[in-house]
């Protein structure tokens, strides 16, 4: 079974899946805006929730697919710890995801697709700022301030929907928390080699405004 969460943002999204990544439960928070604290008080309550919904126990986990970066410095380090407590104690495997290969991933999979965007945004740990990469290349992420990426002219992306009305002509697009599981059984796209001692979140320090 495999577990795919995504704790990068202010909302909160678990779900459990077949090993053939066939949906099994799933849990999803949307954060209001004077909610704060929802990743600690609701990651682990929920996971727990949704394995007593359909009979199951951690030890039945055999992988864990998380959101690693880029995103909230808080929230990356509470999914993070909490994807390696569960490994430690059920032996699953870890799929550490970079936020924008996975909403690339969702887009191309969603109602909307249509063609190939120039541009994949996620929201910036500073206000008004964007971590920015292009869809030949997701995984290589730049980090800008909106208005100078706005002065690119760039004329096409998509992002999730914390950055609706970003002043760019652009797609909504949610993480398909599916897409994560499938993303784990093909054991492509995610991180480099680790281990799981010195596995660590990345954020906003780990990229430059290279556009």
């Amino acid at each position: 079974m495999i577990l795919a969460f995504n704790t990068s943002l202010t909302d909160l999204h678990i779900g459990l899946f077949s090993d053939s990544a066939e949906p099994l439960a799933e849990f999803h928070h949307i954060a209001t805006e004077d909610e704060r604290h929802i990743h600690d008080a609701l990651l682990g309550r929920s996971a727990a929730e949704l394995l007593e919904k359909i009979s199951a126990s951690p030890n039945d986990i055999s992988r864990i697919a998380f959101i690693n970066g880029p995103g909230s410095f808080t929230g990356l380090r509470i999914g993070l710890a909490f994807a390696k407590g569960v490994a430690f104690g059920s032996g699953a495997t870890l799929t550490p995801l970079i936020a924008h290969s996975v909403l690339f991933r969702s887009f191309e999979k969603s109602s909307v697709f249509n063609s190939h965007p120039l541009a994949i945004l996620y929201p910036g740990y500073a206000k008004d700022s964007v971590y920015v990469s292009y869809s030949d290349a997701p995984e290589h992420i730049a980090y800008m301030k909106t208005i100078d990426l706005i002065k690119t002219g760039m004329t096409d992306c998509i992002c999730p929907p914390e950055l609706e009305g970003i002043g760019i002509p652009h797609h909504i697009v949610s993480i398909d928390l599916r897409v994560m599981a499938e993303m784990a059984i093909s054991g492509t796209d995610f991180l480099p080699s680790f281990s799981l001692a010195d596995l660590e979140p990345f954020y906003g320090t780990d990229f430059k405004p290279t556009i």
